[in-house]
């Protein structure tokens, strides 16, 4: 390597100021800047919620166990049966997992998981699967078996109406796009 060829290598600091000319490195660093102090306050926060977790948890299961001595002492009171430590452990423990969850929860939250309709036809769902499932074992015999059954099967309305609605579902798949 030539001395010419060294001198027009790119080195860290070069690469680093081609990056800060770039208008939406400066839009980002200046939009940093002007919230310099609520991310100096949010991290503080979290270190410290993370370093005294231990603390946390048990300041949390003292005042537990001091309102359940004042909601009707301490073995008869509605939180009697309950591990107030156990559970504040629990929840100091769980506190990382949660952070690192946060965007895919927020996307979740955000996304059609979370709309009514989604929500609703998903609890119809569950609850044809769990009757579906009884129903299954309170036959002996079992499902139907063969062609003819299976035929028989479709003249039953509430069949019928079940089938259309997976074949609705099936369809809106089919033209939405992504890995099949």
């Amino acid at each position: 390597m030539t001395a010419n060829d060294r001198l027009l290598a790119p080195t860290p600091v070069g690469e680093l100021l081609a990056r800060l000319e770039q208008p939406r490195t400066v839009e980002a660093l200046n939009v940093l800047l002007d919230n310099a102090d609520l991310i100096v306050f949010l991290v503080t926060a979290l270190d410290g919620f993370f370093r005294r977790g231990e603390v946390i948890a048990d300041s949390l299961a003292e005042g537990a166990s001091e309102l359940r001595g004042a909601a009707g002492g301490l073995g008869n009171g509605p939180l009697a049966g309950i591990d107030l430590r156990g559970l504040a452990a629990s929840a100091a423990s769980l506190s990382g997992p949660v952070v690192a969850a946060t965007p895919a929860l927020g996307e979740l939250l955000g996304g059609p998981l979370a709309d009514p309709g989604t929500v609703r036809a998903l609890s119809r769902l569950a609850a044809a699967l769990a009757e579906g499932e009884q129903r299954a074992a309170q036959r002996p015999g079992g499902a139907p078996t063969g062609l003819l059954g299976l035929l028989r099967l479709l003249r039953d309305e509430e069949v019928s109406r079940g089938l259309g609605h997976l074949v609705e579902v099936a369809r809106v798949l089919g033209r939405r796009p992504g890995p099949p």
